[in-house]
């Protein structure tokens, strides 16, 4: 009786795996039936005439970082269209200096050709930092427009990036859906391009502002809203109207690439009257580079470039008073007095506490907002006002904050005479990492 119970045990077993199985098989071949049924995605011809399909259905749950295929009738076209585009730019790549690097670094001045060659065959066309204007922009700009209207749109448009590589953006809304479909290309050995990447990602959001910004989301409903990761690789810019070259000038002197990195300098109201909340210790590190003509002050560069010793059991580095006097004196108007008041001294160090860029509690580069100047005027006195929007990506805004800055110019360069903040609630400010753990450090001193 026993070896029956356990025959008939091991019978109903093979029954529920059975079925089991035919119920994981028939998921599978509903899900490739959908799949195969689905509309195409709509097929590219040109960078600039885009063939009228439909969308496919969205994806009830993506997860996050998902590429969703794209069947060959659509990817072959496109495919064959950005091999084309990039086809185009192989007598300006070919002679471009490219050094002797085992890996393609090429200048500004080598990236803007390759972007111009595109644009002279009709292509829209951008560099990966935007240092370039946008080449053809007029169907992005329409493209942005539409979908602002809650029209359906499709556009192209092509970027190349510092190492000559470039990839196409293939865009698409419809029925209240977007989507991004990429190609990424290179150079072979033989100069011939080839396409080692494509894909497509769904859009949870396009908009194109006043300010003339596409700004596109990829959808990551995977993670929570607040997450970092997804807010660092989510939102892409894409500047449509041109920066004018005086304002984009003026912003790469006065300001800088780093301006909003690690300090306040630009982020609080202050005049030469009321320093406010300036933190010159924060200052300092930027500031070195501009007076010297070198890299910015990082922690893994303070010894190597300017000597500097650390404070023992922390992170910091003493800047000698009559160096951190001098860099700070040629930018602003203050005493030596008034400076061993504002900013983190000691005597018994001799000098100044600076905490350089490091990983671990440095929030610099890559989620830090980018300045760019709306206005600017002369004032009587010969100083110079800015007024500037803070461009912000990692929040998906291109004005977390304004600010006004005014400067004057002086035989040797030039002072910082004030900044205002403009007062809102909605102002976003990147974190001041740095100040904060510095003045850790400095309290477990003895």
């Amino acid at each position: 009786m026993e070896k029956l119970m356990n025959k008939i045990s091991r019978i109903l077993l093979a029954v529920c795996v059975g079925i089991l199985l035919l119920g994981i098989i028939s998921t599978g071949q509903i899900r490739k039936r959908k799949a195969a049924g689905a509309t195409p995605a709509p097929v590219v011809t040109s960078s600039t005439d885009i063939a009228d399909e439909s969308t496919p259905a969205p994806v009830p749950t993506k997860e996050y970082n998902t590429v969703d295929s794209v069947s060959d009738s659509v990817m072959n076209p496109l495919k064959r269209d950005a091999e084309k585009a990039m086809e185009c730019t192989r007598e300006t790549y070919a002679s471009l200096d490219k050094g002797t690097a085992v890996n393609v670094v090429l200048s500004n001045s080598s990236v803007a050709q390759l972007v111009y060659a595109l644009g002279e065959n009709g292509y829209s066309a951008i560099d990966y930092f935007g240092n370039v204007d946008m080449q053809n922009p007029q169907n992005l700009i329409d493209f942005g427009n539409a979908v602002n209207a809650g029209q359906d749109a499709q556009a192209a448009y092509y970027v190349v990036h510092p190492d000559g590589r470039m990839h196409a953006n293939i865009l698409s809304y419809k029925d209240g859906e977007g989507s991004v479909i990429t190609i990424s290309e290179e150079w072979d050995k033989d100069m011939k391009p080839r396409i080692y990447s494509t894909g497509r990602y769904y859009l949870s959001e396009i908009r194109y502002t006043d300010k003339g910004w596409l700004i596109c989301n990829r959808d990551m409903s995977g993670l929570g809203k607040d997450d970092k990761i997804s807010r660092s690789n989510s939102y892409t810019f894409v500047r449509l109207l041109p920066y004018a070259e005086d304002k984009r000038a003026l912003s790469d002197r006065f300001l800088g690439p780093a301006a909003y990195s690690e300090n306040n300098l630009f982020t609080c109201t202050w005049n030469a009257a009321d320093y406010g909340q300036l933190d010159f210790n924060c200052i300092f590190p930027m500031l070195y580079g501009e007076y010297y003509g070198s890299d910015p002050l990082i922690n893994s560069n303070m010894r190597s470039i300017a000597g500097y010793k650390s404070v023992s059991g922390t992170d910091m580095h003493i800047v000698p008073y009559e160096q951190f006097e001098r860099v700070i004196g040629h930018y602003f108007d203050i005493s030596a007095e008034t400076l061993r008041h504002k900013a983190d001294n000691s005597s018994s160090y001799g000098g100044y506490f600076i905490l350089g860029a490091q990983t671990g509690y440095s929030s610099t580069s890559k989620n830090a907002p980018e300045p760019e100047i709306v206005d600017y005027w002369y004032n009587g006195d010969g100083s110079l006002t800015m007024k500037v929007d803070a461009v912000y990506p990692w929040y998906g805004t291109d004005c977390a904050f304004t600010h006004e800055l005014t400067i004057m110019e002086t035989k040797d360069g030039f002072k910082y005479v004030s900044n205002y903040l403009y007062e809102s609630p909605d102002n976003i400010f990147p974190e001041l990492s740095l100040k904060k753990e510095r003045a850790v450090q400095i309290s477990l001193l003895d």
